[in-house]
């Protein structure tokens, strides 16, 4: 895969394709398409995430309406198949605080009847799942959260009864509160630490849900706003794909009197609707209608999200909504991208948000006797397309790049002869690691550690290693760990955490619309799970508790 950023690709994007007719002229531009590596086999309803930096897929069925007992994952321009125990078409995925995944539920038998029972974790570093038991009922198309202490909330149904059950290590799954109306795919959005919000447009037997808001604790609220949208179901397995902000989350919803699209924005548990400078249009190419019914991607570092559409030629469209200024009171703004597939018609799938662009794995076909866009569940793809905002028409001799590849490669080539240098110093004979320095000596060289560490802010480094230490300092890694372990007593490791913990505080402190996942990331650990079991060993609460602590003055 070919590593571009999409935010650059879409600024560099300058051309527009001619403006159609429709109720509003719109400026479609046209997307790059490119064709990845086919999955080993076609899928439809399964789950695309990215984990790490793997495109993983999860379950589904393939072609006949069949559910598939596999999972892929791809790695050097391949995709690899791991067995999963138990089929998941239509089954929930949650991600865990260690990195793990909770795969359960699905349809009990081909053609998409009936729901089951299996529960099983994979684990992406080593490519393998294991078996933890059974749900407290037979569930399909049911939503899970993974909580932070390692609990798992779920709720959803279809076509049967259900009720919000809780995950605990400890004990497995047990109800906490029976459902009088269930939910086909619902949102499960925590509100405080001790509670959570579901809600859906759509109930378990396909009908539309009441606009109520069901609460892990406490009565059921109507929500008003919800008598006039529908949002769209959940069929993802994280919250940060529609977090914008500690509590705060961007949804995807049709107006249920015309499906004109619109967002809601969820803060702590209130609704409101997202003003637009101009609504998404209903025409696109040619005049064929959008259908703008799928989740909403953020991507928090832009203040942007991306809306998928899909009209009934197969087209593929992609809104990209600049949300900065709602944040101040303001309307957001909307791009528009569409793309025709090179081999006739894109497969119906959710996009996934990636570094490099958005992907469409796999996917369901759609009914060619329906003139709206219906699911074809017996005809599947094992296509993979990745999407970038940049015009193939407007490709230009990169000129810029080309100059600034000539700065770099002069840089590398200095930076090339300053490691020999110090590689030389390296393996000088360095002070022996039994002897016994001054001690002056010794706190010196501890206080250019510390000072560098500060200066350079190598904490942030999510790869820094203690031999990174010893080249800047020009001595061996050996002498510096015997160091920091008999002044400090505590590892290198331990000692770093300690920079990037003081650091996340400052952040959390500084800047309490930051979620913790952009805490963890801008100050380098190397994963959320990571930063969560150093907290807690270093200070004795979590993240939240600790924030939590600071509000109350504590």
């Amino acid at each position: 895969m070919r590593h571009l950023h999409l935010i650059t690709l879409a600024l560099l994007a300058s051309a527009c394709a001619p403006e159609h007719s429709g109720e509003q002229a719109w400026p479609f531009r046209e997307m790059l398409v490119e064709r990845l590596p086919d999955l080993n086999m076609p899928r439809g309803a399964h789950q695309t995430l990215l984990l790490g930096n793997e495109l993983t897929v999860i379950g589904g069925h393939t072609d006949g309406f069949k559910p598939v007992e596999t999972l892929e994952y791809y790695r050097k321009g391949a995709w690899h198949s791991v067995p999963m125990a138990y089929t998941h078409d239509g089954g929930f995925v949650a991600q865990l605080p260690d990195g793990t995944l909770m795969v359960g539920g699905g349809s009990a038998e081909p053609f998409g009847i009936g729901q089951s029972w299996p529960v099983e974790v994979y684990d992406p570093t080593t490519h393998s799942t294991r078996t933890i038991g059974i749900l407290d009922r037979k569930r399909a198309y049911a939503t899970a959260l993974g909580l932070d202490d390692g609990r798992v909330l779920v709720a959803g149904n279809w076509y049967a009864d259900d009720a919000i059950a809780l995950y605990d290590p400890q004990v497995g799954f047990s109800a906490v509160r029976e459902l009088p109306t269930g939910r086909h795919c619902p949102w499960i959005l925590p509100d405080g630490e001790d509670d959570a919000l579901v809600f859906c447009w759509e109930s378990n037997h396909g009908g539309p849900a009441e606009a109520e808001v069901l609460r892990l604790r406490g009565d059921a609220v109507h929500e008003p706003i919800l008598e006039e949208w529908r949002v769209v179901v959940c069929c993802r397995s994280s919250l940060d794909e529609s977090r914008i902000g500690e509590n705060t989350y961007l949804l995807s919803a049709l107006r249920r009197n015309d499906d004109s699209w619109g967002m809601l924005k969820v803060k702590d548990g209130v609704f409101s609707e997202v003003p637009l400078e101009d609504p998404l249009p209903r025409m696109g190419i040619g005049g064929d209608i959008i259908s703008w019914e799928a989740p909403l991607q953020v991507d928090r570092p832009h203040r942007q999200a991306w809306q998928k559409g899909a009209d009934k030629e197969g087209r593929v469209y992609f809104a990209r909504i600049d949300y900065d200024a709602i944040l101040d009171g303001g309307k957001a703004s909307a791009d528009l991208f569409y793309a025709e597939c090179p081999e006739g018609r894109f497969f119906m799938t959710e996009a996934l948000l990636t570094p490099d662009g958005l992907v469409l794995a796999g996917g369901k076909g759609q009914d060619m006797r329906a003139d709206a866009i219906t699911d074809d569940n017996f005809n599947t793809s094992s296509a993979v397309w990745l999407f970038h905002a940049e015009p193939p028409e407007k490709a230009r001799f990169p000129w810029g790049w080309l100059s600034g590849g000539i700065l770099l490669f002069g840089g590398i080539i200095a930076l090339y002869i300053n490691r020999s240098r110090r590689r030389k110093k390296e393996f000088e004979p360095a002070p022996p690691a039994t002897a016994e320095p001054d001690g002056r000596l010794r706190m010196d060289l501890m206080e250019q550690i510390s000072e560098l560490i500060e200066e350079k802010e190598l904490w942030k480094r999510k790869d820094l290693r203690i031999g990174d230490l010893a080249a800047e300092l020009a001595t061996n890694k050996t002498y510096i760990s015997l160091l920091i372990n008999n002044i400090s007593g505590a590892n290198f490791s331990t000692i770093v955490n300690g920079y990037r913990i003081r650091y996340a505080q400052q952040l959390m402190t500084g800047h309490p619309e930051m979620i913790l996942d952009e805490v963890a990331e801008e100050a380098g650990f190397s994963s959320r799970a990571t930063f969560f079991r150093s907290f807690k060993a270093q200070t004795g609460m979590t993240p939240m508790q600790w924030a939590q602590s600071r509000r109350e003055g504590k």
